[in-house]
């Protein structure tokens, strides 16, 4: 019997080391700014909406706490998408207090089902859309019913490693040099570059669809690519430098108006309503304030009309 006691004493001691060791790892794991390589440790402040700055601390918190964010933590540029979400989330809650739209006990589900509450409040029922509207759509973006682009690409990545820019580039430089004087992409990946996924199979990363890759501009540079060409040196902020070779492409394919149908009237829903966020989140900024306090996180591509 006093043997069992020490074997679950044995358990619970060595699952509570196992636990804390988690911990440990989780928060040493870094934050993949578009700033740079970020310690999850450290604070900033990074924004103020009305009178509430949201720091990087609060940032990592909420990502912890919202499984669908986590990941975007280490994730060029997932990071400030966090940051859109929270001033969003904020705003929202901002207009329902000052609205006096009631909020839920956490027993009835909290802040979320406020949140929910609030933008279904605010954005109400879109008129339905008629066979014209779904149409149009669908001829506006066949992007969004075609296969994707496939490209097969290789890279060279070099990352900036504790803020040091100059070691970064000198090392991407001399990667480039030793391509122009003729030597295999493969060997040069395995060489020079810093992602171990791609340098141990001779930098390459295998077909790519082209659909939403962050940041936007490494998609653009691979889009406009040649089989066979070699890209400039691209620089993603303060997080890494890259140098891309495409092999193959498979263009897009569009599907038939009619075996989509279904699915063209969802988006072309989704996109109305979008859009209608969209216009709702520019008036709560004009009417509450938002400051990106560090100007390195505030969206390239910022809608900054009414």
């Amino acid at each position: 019997m006093i043997d069992k006691i020490m074997l679950s004493d044995r358990s619970k001691l060595l699952y509570i080391l196992v636990l804390v060791s988690s911990m440990l790892c989780l928060s040493a794991q870094p934050i993949y700014a578009g700033t740079g390589i970020i310690s999850m440790n450290e604070d900033r402040d990074l924004a103020r909406v009305h009178d509430h700055v949201i720091t990087l601390q609060e940032l990592v918190s909420f990502a912890k706490g919202a499984p669908n964010f986590y990941s975007h933590l280490q994730v060029p540029g997932g990071p400030e998408k966090i940051l859109e979400e929270m001033i969003w989330r904020r705003l929202l809650v901002l207009e329902g207090r000052d609205r006096g739209i009631p909020e839920p006990t956490e027993d009835q589900g909290g802040m979320e089902v406020y949140i929910h509450r609030v933008l279904k409040r605010l954005v109400p029922e879109l008129p339905p859309l008629t066979e014209a509207d779904v149409r149009t759509f669908y001829e506006e973006h066949p992007e969004v019913f075609s296969t994707p682009l496939m490209l097969r690409v290789f890279q060279i990545k070099v990352l900036i490693k504790n803020g040091d820019v100059a070691s970064a580039i000198a090392r991407i430089e001399s990667a480039k040099q030793a391509l122009i004087k003729g030597t295999a992409l493969g060997d040069v990946a395995r060489m020079y570059s810093d992602d171990s996924f791609s340098r141990d199979r001779g930098g390459e990363l295998g077909f790519i669809p082209m659909e939403k890759i962050d940041p936007p501009e490494l998609e653009q540079t691979l889009r406009a690519l040649a089989v066979g060409q070699i890209s400039e040196i691209v620089r993603v902020g303060q997080a890494f430098f890259v140098i891309y070779l495409v092999k193959d492409r498979r263009e897009p394919i569009l599907d038939p108006y009619e075996q989509v149908a279904d699915a063209a009237r969802e988006k072309a829903k989704q996109d109305h309503r979008a859009s209608a966020q969209a216009k709702l989140r520019r008036k709560l900024e004009n009417k509450w304030g938002v400051e990106y306090i560090d100007p390195e996180w505030k969206p390239i591509n910022m809608e900054k009309n009414p």
